[in-house]
């Protein structure tokens, strides 16, 4: 296999298991300056403010896993994925594709994690984020999410995870020099320690991320915390140990908090969730009963609302009427006058009708005549 072309630029590649919150690192990292493609995975459910996945790398991952007869969403136990030859023409295209010769630039995709060893040989300048989260978080956050690979075996979620950590934790042992490895958590409540480690290590130019990107409210953190992590150590102890090896090497360090003895009985943690599972469904009724007289206020207020309503309507319907009773006076006002002046029209119409008879009788022609004759005598 030749090494790809390389870019001026750095480039800084961003795995991890899947919730694990690589897409919440990306977004900070995009803020800061690092070009991570302009065709991005669109949000979901699952990730409502967006994926920050290139879909050129997206798609390329999810084509040579078909391409192996493996999860093209990456959920496999596969320790190595052998890319095929026919695949690293397009590989090389990608490079040239999205490498950016004006900022530091890469990619996030969980799938990536499978891919270290391929983008580490065609890559070689590039340099490596590694984020992890606890077994017990990524779990909670996948059986959230529904994903339908574990209806029927739950503890395959678990074996994933374990392939995925386990592939990162080898892989910043043999390249130290090219790698930041660290706990979400670090990351979300040391960003500028983070980014100063990213600067300083790996020489990633980057500014401050923006403050308004990290939203707590959609990260899930610690879900049933003492009995989940006590039920991995006491059940799971592989998964345990590898999570402590991941925080005896993180560049960040995160302690692992020491469990209460008291919980590790074999019983113990089901009390536990008994007690849990109570105080969810109290919490439930709570908000229910808090909903509930919300919904009588509301009715109460709608109630209001109806009976101002019905008194509109009613002063509505008294306007109208009292508009319908000023147009009939005003029509019989109307019919009055034309009434009046056509009586008064008759009236001089019947006048002058008498003045002209009068005109035309002996006693109106004397009387010309005497005028006449008055009028000469002076």
């Amino acid at each position: 296999m030749q090494n790809g072309e390389t870019s001026e630029q750095p480039v800084l590649i961003i795995a991890g298991m899947h919730r694990s919150g690589t897409s919440l690192t990306a977004s900070l990292l995009q803020s800061a300056g690092l070009d991570i493609g302009q065709r991005l995975l669109e949000g979901n459910f699952s990730n409502v403010k967006g994926h920050f996945e290139n879909l050129d790398f997206f798609d390329f991952h999810r084509d040579v896993l078909l391409s192996l007869g493996l999860d093209d969403v990456g959920m496999t136990t596969e320790k190595v994925i052998n890319v095929p030859e026919y695949h690293l023409d397009r590989a090389r295209l990608l490079i040239q594709k999205n490498a950016s010769l004006t900022r530091p630039w890469g990619w996030k995709d969980p799938r990536t994690t499978l891919f270290l060893n391929f983008w580490h040989v065609l890559l070689p300048e590039a340099k490596f984020l590694l984020i992890y989260r606890s077994p017990w978080e990524v779990l909670d956050s996948l059986y959230r999410r529904g994903d339908i690979t574990f209806h029927q075996n739950p503890e395959l979620a678990l074996n994933i995870w374990m392939n995925y950590n386990q592939v990162l934790l080898d892989f910043y042992h043999r390249f130290p020099e090219k790698c930041v490895l660290t706990h979400l958590k670090q990351v979300v409540e040391h960003p500028t320690k983070f980014f100063d480690l990213l600067r300083q290590r790996l020489h990633i130019p980057l500014s401050a991320p923006a403050e308004d990107i990290y939203d707590r409210s959609l990260l899930k953190r610690e879900a049933f915390n003492s009995q989940r992590e006590m039920l991995i150590q006491r059940y799971f102890p592989d998964a345990y140990t590898l999570y402590q090896q991941l925080n005896l090497a993180a560049d960040m360090h995160q302690d692992v908090a020491p469990l209460d003895q008291a919980l590790l009985s074999p019983t113990a943690w089901l009390l536990q969730d008994w007690m849990d599972f109570r105080c969810l469904q109290k919490k439930h009724k709570d908000e229910v009963t808090a909903l509930e007289g919300q919904l009588l206020a509301f009715q109460e207020e709608l109630a209001n609302v109806n009976q101002a309503n019905q008194q509109l309507q009613a002063q509505h319907h008294l306007l109208q009427e009292e508009k319908r009773l000023i147009q009939q006076t005003m029509e019989q006002c109307l019919a009055s006058r034309h009434q009046l002046k056509d009586e008064l029209s008759h009236q001089i119409e019947h006048q002058q009708a008498v003045i002209e008879a009068m005109k035309t009788s002996k006693f109106w022609q004397l009387r010309s005549q005497w005028f006449k004759l008055k009028k000469l005598l002076q």
